[in-house]
């Protein structure tokens, strides 16, 4: 158990980091939990003893910069930091317009840097603590339709990694979480509002999935973890190779589509 230690959640309010937050809770720790969505976070801290909620914006730089205040001054010693604020505005790089790049870019990447140096600041005052951020496949393929998205986290694979032997002789870890598709509300209203058929190559993870990850990664203090890993071997292999991919998606396509399909006839029972 883990009483008296205390773990930093952003997207606490959705899916996945709802997911996480009940996780952690039940193994004992007081949660600081941030999201934009004031009241589902409300009704979340609710369920959750000892929590506390911040509704933020992490993407308004006057109020990240308070959030970074607290992190670093305020919180006492932050043992877990889940970093799992994202977006994703999927289409093609001439058909976004300035606010949907910019969204992206502060959300999925400044930010999460900020953050998580907020955090190892706090951590390698105390001593310890451990850093997860939850990247992406898209981390490490980066496909049409989704390259703004997909420069935002091998942006954030690339400082995780680097960070790692810098935190280290510190008492600090992090980890990188790299899931493919997960099946969360907003890929159910990508699927039903024309999202891209790549996004169903292979069939979407549940939330469990990806909060058993969380969990082991705070056992294991791995750098990755790929979710599946059998997925994760061709597209380590593919990032080696990136030329390859154009000549794949006719092959892709076809059998996102039939995934996309099968995911939709999914959602009609629920």
């Amino acid at each position: 158990m883990t009483e008296n230690k205390t773990a930093l959640v952003t997207g606490a309010a959705g899916d996945i980091g709802e997911n996480v937050a009940k996780r952690l809770n039940a193994l004992g720790y007081k949660l600081i939990l941030i999201d934009l969505n004031e009241n589902k976070l409300n009704q979340l801290g609710e369920t959750l003893s000892g929590s506390i909620t911040i509704a933020t914006d992490l993407t308004d730089r006057i109020q990240f910069r308070e959030l970074l205040g607290q992190v670093k001054q305020e919180f006492g010693h932050i043992n877990l930091a889940f970093i799992n604020a994202g977006s994703i505005c999927v289409g093609n790089i001439i058909d976004l317009n300035e606010h949907q790049i910019d969204q992206q870019l502060e959300l999925n990447l400044r930010s999460a840097i900020h953050l998580i140096k907020a955090c190892a600041t706090n951590m390698t005052n105390h001593g310890s603590g451990h850093i997860i951020s939850t990247v992406s496949m898209g981390g490490i393929v980066s496909l049409k339709g989704s390259a703004t998205y997909s420069a935002t986290k091998f942006g954030l694979r690339g400082f995780i990694t680097g960070i790692r032997d810098e935190l280290s002789p510190l008492g600090v870890h992090v980890t990188g979480i790299y899931p493919s598709g997960v099946d969360t509300q907003m890929l159910r209203y990508e699927a039903m509002n024309g999202g891209s058929e790549l996004n169903f190559v292979s069939t979407p993870l549940s939330i469990d999935e990806v909060g058993k990850a969380v969990i082991k990664a705070t056992r294991t203090k791995r750098l990755e973890i790929y979710l599946p890993y059998s997925e994760s071997i061709g597209g380590r292999f593919l990032s080696c190779f990136p030329w390859m991919i154009r000549y794949l998606y006719p092959f892709m396509k076809m059998i996102g589509k039939r995934g996309l399909n099968k995911y939709l006839n999914t959602l009609k029972t629920i």
